[in-house]
């Protein structure tokens, strides 16, 4: 069995995941997340009011490949607007993530701030 208990045959992901970053990237990790958010922003609102097709040629064919593709791409519950839309909410879950760890940091240095200037340091 490989390092950490899980065998190949096992693709589940662990049920939690624990994030670790030192405070001084933490700025650095906002704006990348904060970056690729804004252009995935931009292709959502692509994907939803552009991407749409229509019957090219007004026949059947053309009107059943129109509503196949609109399904595929935008409908369908593993459509690739859905995809992107996870992957929104994954970029923000990890940022909002970033902001917690961001404060738990501060507040443990306010604390050793205060003890190192009550013991006189």
């Amino acid at each position: 069995m490989p390092p950490g208990g899980r065998s190949g045959a096992d693709s589940s992901p662990p049920a939690s995941h624990e994030l670790n970053v030192e405070p001084e990237a933490i700025p650095a990790l906002r704006n990348t997340f904060s970056a690729a958010l804004i252009k995935l922003d931009k292709q959502i609102e692509m994907a939803i009011t552009e991407f749409r097709v229509r019957p090219w040629a007004g026949d059947p064919v053309s009107q059943e490949a129109a509503e196949k593709f609109n399904d595929r791409s935008i409908a369908d519950g593993d459509s690739a607007l859905q995809a992107l839309l996870n992957y929104q909410r994954q970029l923000k879950t990890a940022m909002d993530n970033l902001n917690q760890i961001e404060r738990q940091y501060n507040v443990v240095e306010g604390d050793n701030t205060g003890m190192m200037n009550k013991s006189g340091c």
